[in-house]
């Protein structure tokens, strides 16, 4: 373990320590149940601790990791060198954070369990440890929380995207990750992992000196909450023109985060909040969007434009306003799939909304339905996220939607439209929002204090 690795860890952290923090990022977890992993150490070589003695690894040479019981064993060019309880990788020499520099980690998982999950190579600055899981090998990359921060605004988005924004994500996803205030990953032996159940994080691959430089540009800088305490900054891609409490998509406040309408000050959308039933139609397909000036449109983030600007797993679509129409055989498909109780669902009777937060996200749905035997049975869907889980056969962009629901004459179900607006949990800085704010020249403090107008920049650390 090298000196820098035995600095304070995250977990560790207060705004007392006026430091960087280390960070353990899960990059591959047990759960993926990959029983070999393939590495190759950077330019300069590398060595590998954890065997009975150290051993230097040529440049890019290619390190097997394969899962060996309760041990890894290690092969190097082919050759079986050893096991171990674990094992880490490190540089040779220290490298300077540039686009594709570190440690090569193959097929690694990028969006688990959604619509965009794919196996993708990352490259990875800091050192690379590799754990026996119970079904399969769990890889965590230790380093500082400034290369990490660089790796996750060029996940989250691209890039390619002006500087403003880039600063403005690095601000809030270094607030949300100091703040820890969200229990996760507990029993694991890293802090965060990779993907959108923490933050994006995909290495060094997709840098670029703008990047880089937004990260430099606004180290130690956090949103502070009127608390006094580092805010705990959320963000989701798109809130398709109003954001969300987080009393309405996880049950808790959060102090400093609250809704916005994603729009100018003097805009007339403001009128649609809050969204209910009776303003719910015309927000979501009212003659107002022709000419919207909210930041997360299409008027400001033209769709033609959007992949430019998104991550390198995600997919370009009008994330603003979709539609999803399932026929009736498709709907009842997918219930019996995706609800445990509906196993035995002979017909769906009719689906509704029962309950919203003030973005029109939907957070409780009933289904009526009919089982085999005749009975009628009602179930419903209790959260934004186990919402969007059944009602797609990936996952659901929003529960900002409307059910528009076409009957036969007999009053049977033929099929049922949703009609949706945004692209996640809509809690937070609006990821398409800021960008769109940043594409019209606004400064990434203005960007930063329109979603979160309660809180405050302060630099923690130097």
């Amino acid at each position: 373990m090298t000196p820098e690795s035995t600095a304070a860890g995250i977990r560790a952290w207060t705004p007392a320590s006026r430091t960087e923090p280390r960070l353990r990022v899960g990059v591959i977890l047990d759960v993926d149940a990959q029983r070999t992993v393939h590495l190759r150490p950077p330019s300069t070589g590398g060595q590998l601790h954890g065997l009975k003695e150290t051993i230097s690894l040529a440049p890019q040479c290619d390190v097997l990791v394969r899962l060996a019981g309760d041990k890894v064993a290690v092969s190097v060019q082919g050759e079986l060198v050893g096991e171990a309880p674990h094992v880490r990788v490190q540089a040779a020499l220290p490298e300077r954070l540039e686009r594709g520099v570190g440690i090569l980690v193959r097929d690694v998982v990028a969006g688990r369990g959604f619509h965009w999950q794919k196996h993708i190579d990352q490259t990875l600055a800091g050192d690379v440890e590799v754990f026996p899981g119970k079904h399969g090998l769990v890889v965590v990359n230790e380093l500082g929380l400034e290369d990490y921060l660089a790796g996750v605004i060029t996940a989250e988005m691209s890039g390619a995207c002006p500087v403003d924004f880039l600063q403005a994500q690095c601000v809030v996803a270094r607030s949300w990750l100091l703040a820890m205030s969200e229990p996760k990953h507990m029993a694991d032996p890293f802090d965060r992992c990779n993907d959108d159940c923490c933050q994006r994080y995909q290495g060094t691959g997709d840098l670029s000196d703008v990047a880089i430089a937004a990260v430099r540009g606004t180290r130690g800088i956090v949103l502070h909450a009127p608390d006094g305490n580092v805010l705990d900054a959320n963000y989701a891609k798109s809130c398709g023109g109003v954001s969300e409490t987080p009393e309405h998509v996880w049950g808790v406040a959060k102090p400093g985060v609250s809704a916005v309408v994603d729009a100018p000050a003097d805009a007339d959308e403001r009128r649609f909040f809050p969204i209910t039933e009776s303003n719910l139609d015309e927000f979501l397909d009212g003659a107002w969007l022709a000419s919207t000036r909210c930041y997360c449109s299409p008027n400001v983030v033209p769709v033609d434009r959007i992949q430019d600007y998104l991550g390198r797993v995600d997919e370009a679509d009008d994330y603003f306003r979709w539609t999803v129409r399932y026929e009736r055989s498709e709907l009842e498909g997918l219930l019996r799939e995706k609800l445990p109780e509906a196993r035995h669902l002979a017909a769906v009777r009719a689906i509704r909304v029962v309950q919203r937060g003030v973005s029109g996200r939907a957070t409780r749905i009933e289904i009526e339905w009919e089982n085999v035997a005749g009975e009628a049975v009602t179930s419903h869907l209790d959260s934004e996220y186990r919402i969007r889980e059944v009602l797609h056969r990936k996952f659901l962009y929003s529960s900002a939607i409307a059910f528009h629901v076409k009957r036969a004459g007999d009053g049977k179900i033929e099929s049922v439209e949703i009609r949706g607006a945004g692209w996640g949990h809509g809690v937070g800085l609006c990821q398409i929002g800021a960008l769109g704010m940043a594409l019209e020249g606004i400064d990434h403090e203005t960007i930063c204090l329109h979603y979160f107008p309660q809180s405050r920049l302060t630099q923690v650390y130097d």
